[in-house]
């Protein structure tokens, strides 16, 4: 499994802002202007991408939860995270678009997975494409590895049933949720100075303490 992601050749060129027929030692300068750009922006994809797993799994332990739970509460809560993640999902979506570039897109309720993408199409200049390619593979195997982990422990949930599974799907869900809460703490501190990033995570950040609540209390009312 490997992640694929396009680029708007528009977008990065805009951010890049190079021009064709520079002068040798102008090249060289706007060749590394560019991949200064590209591994910036290449951080900030990997770091949306982040909180996009992050929804992609919380819907999924949600959809599950109203294959599996016959709790009211429980089943409540997980209609609640579906809308609430798939919200935030569009948002981000949205905000990655307008930054030129596109989020990996698993499939969490199979084991066969897919990423979604469709491959790099032209990203403006070799600079900008060589800092986005540094540190390319070490993170693909890292959300490899989440991908395959988050699988694991979705199929142990989905073998229990009744009270054990609404402990164990109630404890992955918190799981995520501080998870969530460490990336947007971690991101208002890389990336206050980007206005509308900002923006979208001190959204995000009462969203995923409310379910932090809820999944406390839930747990508090169904026992151990």
């Amino acid at each position: 499994m490997r992640i694929q992601r396009w680029l708007w050749s528009a977008g990065l060129l805009a951010v890049v802002g190079l021009g064709a027929g520079c002068a040798h030692d102008e090249a060289k300068q706007a060749h590394s202007r560019g991949e200064q750009v590209g591994e910036t922006l290449a951080q900030k994809v990997r770091f949306a991408d982040q909180l996009s797993l992050i929804n992609q799994q919380q819907i999924a332990l949600g959809h599950l939860a109203l294959e599996k739970s016959t709790d009211p509460e429980v089943r409540s809560f997980a209609q609640e995270l579906i809308r609430d993640h798939e919200k935030n999902q569009d948002d981000l979506k949205t905000l990655a678009e307008s930054k030129a570039f596109s989020l990996a897109v698993v499939d969490l309720s199979m084991e066969d997975l897919a990423i979604g993408g469709a491959g790099t199409e032209g990203a403006g200049t070799e600079g900008a494409m060589e800092g986005i390619e540094k540190g390319k593979e070490k993170y693909n195997k890292k959300y490899d590895k989440q991908v395959m982990k988050f699988l694991e422990k979705k199929n142990e949930l989905s073998a229990l049933s009744g009270h054990e599974f609404d402990k164990g799907f109630l404890d992955q869900v918190k799981d995520g949720q501080d998870r969530g809460k460490e990336l947007i703490e971690e991101g208002l501190d890389e990336y206050r100075d980007d206005t509308s990033l900002a923006m979208f995570l001190n959204k995000t950040a009462p969203v995923l303490s409310g379910h932090l609540q809820r999944a406390s209390t839930l747990e508090g009312y169904i026992g151990n």
